[in-house]
């Protein structure tokens, strides 16, 4: 049985651990700086939680199939957005080891909540869900997006279409800049102690 279809690793990837593994992977990073971050890992970073903000105002869940504005280049935008954080975050310290075993974890932990969601999605939405995970590829972003005329087959509402502030609030958008905010703030602090301290 591959890594890929593994029972064990499926079930400890299930349910709410993700969200714990973030939170591991936030207290190391802070924990283990050394470094004060750089600007172009600052950068990645806030470009990270700017891309789950904006996916939040797409997103209606089982209501309604996403595949307007970023879910146009990738069928996870949101994860994608998290993943781009946790790199930025990363580079912004030069934490080379962590980042390697950070892109382990987040490969397999996505790849079972996907697939776990992937499973699921077609009872909702039928076909239409087969034809768009045919033109829009499931993690990394394609360069340009399938023509509208595709997009609007599989869902002609044209609100999905348009970002709705209103929507991203309530998928509550803006705690990806808080959680930008909180582990460059905490990292900062962290190494501005540790020099006082003269710990590094």
């Amino acid at each position: 049985m591959s890594l890929l279809n593994n029972d064990a690793l499926r079930v400890f990837f299930s349910g709410r651990r993700r969200f714990h593994l973030a939170w591991i992977f936030a207290f190391l990073l802070i924990l283990g700086a050394r470094n004060y971050p750089t600007k172009i890992g600052t950068l990645i970073c806030f470009l990270g939680a700017s891309l789950r903000f904006l996916s939040s105002g797409y997103l209606r869940k089982e209501s309604k199939l996403a595949v307007g504005g970023p879910y146009s280049y990738t069928r996870n935008p949101l994860y994608l957005g998290t993943f781009i954080m946790a790199l930025g975050a990363t580079i912004s310290v030069g934490a080379v080891g962590l980042a390697i075993v950070m892109a382990v974890v987040f490969f397999f932990n996505y790849h079972y909540v996907i697939d776990h969601e992937e499973k699921k999605l077609p009872a909702y939405f039928g076909d239409n869900y087969i034809q768009y995970c045919n033109l829009v590829p499931r993690f990394f972003p394609q360069f340009s997006a399938p023509p509208k005329e595709e997009l609007l087959k599989i869902n002609p509402d044209p609100v999905i279409y348009s970002f709705s502030m209103p929507l991203a609030k309530q998928n509550k958008a803006f705690e990806a800049y808080a959680s930008f905010f909180g582990v460059m703030v905490g990292m900062i602090l962290l190494v501005f102690v540790k020099a006082k301290l003269g710990l590094l």
